[in-house]
């Protein structure tokens, strides 16, 4: 029977049983023997049928131990190639670290340079900023100036709007011109024509003296001295008329002027507060008259601008009690 038993062993193939396991199979196979025959039978049927079943499981941890050295076997590959490609990312690394460090270098020289040109351009910038504030400074300055010299345009404006003779502060100013120019010019040649006149005079009593002196030895020559005499006091009496006509509209010009003076004065009369102080006689009347206009003009601005507020006030305020009687309804 154990000759029997081994030799069923055997033949089932089931050699991975440890020694233990064995041994204990034996004694249970013994014990069967001991038994009746029908009870072996149907022992021995479930004894294969649990080899079966042990084979089966074998067959699958098989299957399993092939796929898991199939897939260790993929793994070492997939690792190689992984080595690989580290190999190849420390190859391209180490490339990198090099054209860093010669980056690094053109880099550090390249910020020099900018450090340089940076030092250059804010030298540059602080010279430009200097002369941008000179050119503010010069600006406020021009702007002051037009700020002060533009009561004088309101004035001349005034005036083209008072008088219809000018058109426009254009006109005004050509004529101030015109007329300066014209009296510059009448001093000038009037100065020139006492100077000439003067020298005329002193040579006429120089010719005179000389020719009563030498009468009796230069008797032939008293017809054509008294022609270029009678020559000469004709052309001191065209300068006279040309004087007497210059001096004619120079008048005229002061005359316009005085015209302009009392329009002046007249727009301060209307201007001036009363109880206010006439300027004094020695101080320049017309700058103080213009400037007390122009101080006029702007408080009747005030004025217009504080009525103008006051009435959208009292509309905003007349919207607003509409409003809210309309909310209320």
């Amino acid at each position: 029977r154990i000759g029997a038993a081994m030799a069923s062993i055997g033949s089932s193939g089931f050699v991975t049983q440890p020694p233990g396991e064995e041994h204990q199979l034996l004694e249970e196979q013994l014990l069967e023997s001991e038994m009746p025959a029908s009870s072996q039978s149907t022992l021995l049927l479930q004894k294969k049928k649990e080899m079966a079943e042990v084979q089966a499981q074998l067959d699958r941890k098989k299957e399993e131990f092939r796929q898991r050295m199939q897939r260790c076997q993929e793994k070492e590959v997939e690792l190689a190639a992984k080595q690989e490609a580290i190999k190849e990312q420390v190859r391209k690394f180490d490339k990198f670290l090099k054209d860093n460090d010669a980056k690094r270098v053109r880099a550090n020289r390249k910020a020099m340079e900018e450090v340089k040109l940076r030092e250059q351009k804010e030298a540059e910038k602080q010279l430009l900023v200097q002369e941008l504030e000179r050119q503010k400074d010069k600006a406020k300055e021009l702007q002051a100036e037009l700020s002060k010299k533009a009561i004088y345009e309101q004035f001349l404006e005034h005036v083209c709007e008072t008088f219809e003779y000018f058109e426009d502060i254009e006109n005004v100013l050509k004529r101030y011109e015109t007329l300066e120019a014209a009296h510059r010019d009448l001093q000038s040649r009037v100065e020139d024509a006492e100077v000439q006149t003067e020298d005329n005079s002193a040579t006429l009593v120089s010719h005179v003296k000389k020719t009563q002196t030498d009468s009796l030895v230069f008797n032939s020559q008293i017809a054509n001295l008294q022609t270029s005499l009678d020559t000469m006091r004709l052309g001191a009496q065209n300068v006279e008329n040309d004087l007497t006509k210059r001096e004619l509209d120079a008048k005229e010009g002061v005359r316009q002027l005085g015209e302009m003076t009392m329009a002046i004065q007249n727009i301060y009369g209307r201007c001036r507060v009363r109880g206010a102080q006439p300027p004094d006689a020695n101080e320049n009347r017309s700058a103080l008259y213009l400037d007390a206009i122009q101080q006029r003009v702007l408080d009747l601005q005030d004025i217009v601008l504080m009525h103008e507020r006051h009435e959208r006030l009292a509309k905003q305020q007349a919207a607003a009690a509409a409003a809210a009687a309309s909310a209320a309804a």
